[in-house]
């Protein structure tokens, strides 16, 4: 007679304890190729958080510079604009990975072309830094006002950003031949409002100093008369440039005195 006690011994409990997360580098049956899976970063503390999105980092890059031979090899410029962006971006190793890891399975099970998960790794930079501002004013920006052509330069402003522009008021110009001598103040006599001057409202006078404010978004425009000093606060990201109140700019000229010749000098500067 078979003793069922020895056999009910020999084979043991059955383990009902439930297999834990996939961590790491798994390829199931019927897949192509492994397959990174992160951990669950919520459940980390600060300290192994850290080491985790490095350590997803580095796994997830390694296969998409082809050191995992599996068939997989992206375009090394692409790779490394995103390693870099997601350096400066820790926190978003964490998505980047799981949504890595969704377009694995699917070229894994064939259900997606490798093209479509390149194509989402190429749009990586601009959807990781969307909205965000990597310039602005930081710090004084001098120049020289040109005034022999129009709308000059083209500088980064960011959401928020507080700048001052000015003009030196002792260096004169005209705008015309028989003119006055007139700075960055532009001729009194001579009001923009209802002309095609560039800016044509009630504070705007022919020959002033301007700023032009383009958005970045949109690329809608607004043109901002300065005169001698203007104080403005960006509503979005955007650039900066200016010119004088004018459309005619080949018979502009300079002051000229003992062989001197004027030149109005630009600031630029973070407002307070």
């Amino acid at each position: 007679m078979l003793n069922l006690s020895i056999f009910l011994f020999a084979c043991g409990p059955k383990d009902t304890t439930p297999a834990g997360p996939i961590v790491g580098w798994h390829r199931e049956e019927g897949w192509t190729m492994d397959c990174y899976h992160p951990p669950n970063f919520d459940n980390l503390n600060e300290l192994d958080r850290r080491v985790a999105r490095e350590m997803a980092m580095d796994e997830v890059i390694k296969q998409w510079r082809g050191q995992r031979e599996d068939g997989i090899h992206f375009e090394e410029t692409v790779v490394e604009d995103v390693e870099t962006t997601l350096l400066g971006r820790p926190e978003k190793v964490e998505v980047i990975s799981r949504e890595n890891l969704t377009k694995c399975k699917s070229v894994a099970t064939a259900s997606m072309k490798k093209e479509a998960w390149y194509t989402w790794i190429s749009g990586l930079k601009s959807s990781l830094t969307a909205g965000e501002c990597n310039s602005g004013v930081a710090d004084t920006i001098f120049d020289y006002l040109d005034i022999e052509m129009s709308w000059t330069r083209n500088f980064k402003i960011c959401t928020g950003d507080r700048i001052v522009i000015s003009g030196t008021a002792n260096d004169k110009y005209k705008i015309e031949p028989n003119g006055p001598w007139i700075n960055v103040a532009g001729d009194p006599n001579r009001p923009a409002v209802g002309t095609d001057l560039p800016c044509a409202t009630d504070e705007c006078y022919a020959g002033q100093l301007l700023m032009r404010f383009t958005a970045e978004a949109g690329g809608w425009e607004e043109i901002i008369p300065v005169g001698e000093r203007h104080v403005f606060v960006a509503s979005q990201h955007g650039f900066i440039s200016y010119t004088i109140n004018d459309n005619t700019y080949y018979d502009n000229e300079w002051y000229q005195s003992g062989g001197l010749v004027d030149h109005t000098a630009i600031e630029i500067s973070p407002g307070q």
